[in-house]
């Protein structure tokens, strides 16, 4: 992550002027070269100020533009930094145009920043560097500039980029989604400032989408939303027959529609305690314009009888039809979609059980965990669990919370990442991984994702230490082949919590 630089072909040299933007908060201080032309004359060969143009709601990120008269190539660097990251706009690489368009990503907030900019003739003759001082604007609310880590070493930790949300609940302040480098650095920040953040303010599901855009849940919406901010796609739940909202996780299938979460809720006779109005789950599917496509309900498919820890846990979403509060039967909090069978996996806190279906008929094909259809080859079960992923060689891996567990006391509970192998000739899960972490619980929430070098990064959604009292989220990065596996760790600052974070191999606005 060093030492970037973005580099052009350009029709367009005698000088440098204004696009008509706006260039207002910045502080420019250019230098301007002299050279000889072939003949040996003296020729004036002056660069002007380029336009710096900011935008409104993300000041991380800042365009350069520089219009040209003479043919030649450009090179704008940031004088300090080697982590801001600078990408060519326009033109493409080696063709003719009359202008430079820079796009300059990761630039601290509400600080001054030193650019520089070179411009040489295409035949090598003549150059000319601009160097200047750029004002970004101020932070968004919430943003934290730089994390607390322990690292072993650059060496040791994977290159890439980590996207997670953070907020702190039930508090009047800011929630976000980061994206930090290896150094916990931040380097894009998407946030804003909340009278009350509740469970529907989190940012929930953040993925970075093929196109550089982000998709997350908030708020009872369905949103992407590109590197400003700006609305690409807004959904309301209430428009795809969610009244009660939309939680937990969104994915986007390969046709294009997306699936989120939504509640149920149904009166359900239990012999011996009468009727109890009860929360279950509903995926639905939906087109990015809003049209509802498909729909999936547990109470059609799974038995309400089956009651585990936590179904007495009062829901903290209404149902919008009924006074009463929903027992909280299946909490879904994760999905999974696979293309070459058409299979959704399906995961629920309070059955401790991964399910599949069928997309096409809506059939439970099989259920993973206590008391489903898989033996175990392994020393335990997962419980309460969070963010089952496919990986590449088959095995599933998720984030176990361990609590729930009927067999042992939640006091006892050490929470983990861990891969299983599945065998469906014999119906077992093995147990093929798992950390080293030292014991702790992280009782609600936590995710687990294979980063590009093969690392694992594990969120612990709430965690506390010897060190950390306060109770906060913790990221790892994990290497399976080392001893001890931790590599990498962040730590958010006390009561923030966090529910997702991925590893991501580029930028947002920065298409695969």
């Amino acid at each position: 992550m060093r030492g970037w630089v973005a580099v052009c072909a350009c029709v367009g040299l005698s000088a440098c002027r204004a696009a008509g933007n706006d260039p207002s908060g910045t502080t420019n201080s250019g230098t301007d070269t002299e050279s000889s032309s072939e003949s040996g004359e003296p020729a004036a060969f002056a660069l002007a100020e380029p336009t710096i143009i900011h935008h409104p709601g993300q000041p991380m990120i800042i365009d350069v533009v520089c219009e040209l008269t003479a043919p030649g190539t450009g090179e704008l660097t940031h004088l300090t930094d080697d982590d801001v990251r600078v990408f060519l706009l326009g033109p493409g690489e080696g063709e003719p145009a009359t202008s430079l368009h820079f796009r300059v990503r990761g630039l601290r907030p509400g600080t001054v920043h030193g650019l520089a900019l070179t411009v040489s003739e295409a035949n090598g003759d003549r150059t000319a560097q601009w160097q200047g001082e750029v004002t970004t604007d101020p932070a968004l609310p919430g943003y934290v500039a730089k994390f607390e880590i322990d690292s072993l070493g650059a060496a040791a930790v994977d290159p890439s980029w980590r996207l997670f949300d953070m907020t702190q609940l039930f508090t009047a302040s800011p929630s976000g989604v980061f994206l930090v480098d290896d150094e916990g650095t931040t380097r894009w920040y998407l946030g804003d400032a909340d009278d009350y953040t509740d469970i529907a303010d989190i940012f929930t599901g953040v993925k970075l989408r093929p196109d550089g855009t982000v998709s997350y849940l908030r708020r009872n919406s369905a949103y992407v939303v590109d590197e400003f901010g700006g609305v690409v796609m807004q959904v309301e739940a209430a428009s795809i027959g969610a009244p009660a909202g939309l939680h937990h996780d969104l994915i986007e299938l390969p046709s294009g529609n997306f699936m989120a979460l939504g509640y149920s809720f149904q009166d359900v006779d239990y012999q011996g305690e009468g009727t109890l109005h009860v929360a279950g789950d509903t995926i639905l599917e939906f087109t990015p314009a809003g049209e509802l496509v498909w729909s999936w309900d547990t109470f059609d498919h799974l038995d309400p009888q089956r009651r585990r820890d936590g179904f007495f846990i009062p829901m903290m979403i209404p149902d919008p039809n009924s006074p009463e509060d929903g027992h909280d039967w299946t909490h879904a909090n994760g999905l999974v979609y696979t293309a070459n069978d058409d299979t959704i996996l399906l995961s629920m806190r309070h059955q401790d059980w991964i399910i599949a279906i069928d997309h096409g008929t809506g059939e439970v094909l099989w259920r993973l965990g206590d008391e489903g259809d898989f033996s175990l080859d392994g020393d335990r079960w997962f419980f309460h669990q969070h963010s089952p992923q496919w990986q590449a060689d088959g095995s599933l891996m998720l984030y176990d919370n361990a609590v729930g567990n009927p067999a042992q006391p939640d006091d006892d509970a050490h929470s983990r990442a861990v891969r299983f192998a599945l065998n469906f000739n014999s119906m077992t899960a093995k147990q093929v991984w798992t950390d080293d972490d030292s014991l702790f619980s992280s009782p609600i929430a936590g995710d687990a994702d294979v980063t590009p070098s093969g690392h694992v990064l594990r969120l612990d959604s709430t965690w506390t230490s010897a060190e950390h009292p306060d109770t906060a989220s913790r990221l790892r990065e994990l290497d399976p082949a080392a001893s001890p596996q931790a590599v990498w760790t962040l730590f958010m600052p006390p009561g923030q919590f966090s529910y997702r974070a991925v590893p991501v191999s580029r930028f947002v606005g920065v298409a695969e």
